[in-house]
């Protein structure tokens, strides 16, 4: 899966293991930028859990999206 880091906008190729960005050792997975957030509601369609909006803008290592099977990005980079 090829990702866009949030922070320094390059785009990554990621895989279930990658968690940051290698430029900038950002969490490359957010929840506002996955398909299955739902940003009105600050819920993940794909596991059914709220996600505080804090958690979703600014994920850590400790975050459910870090690591986060389900993730599709909403936006992805064109190739």
């Amino acid at each position: 899966m090829r990702i866009t880091c949030p922070k320094c906008k390059e785009v990554q190729s990621a895989d279930e293991k990658t968690a940051t960005c290698p430029s900038c050792r950002t969490v490359l997975r957010r929840c506002v930028d996955c398909a299955h957030y739902d940003v009105r509601v600050s819920l993940c369609k794909a596991v059914n859990r709220p996600i505080a909006p804090g958690e979703s803008h600014y994920p850590t290592y400790a975050s459910a999206s870090t690591y986060c099977r389900s993730y599709a990005p909403a936006n992805p980079p064109s190739a």
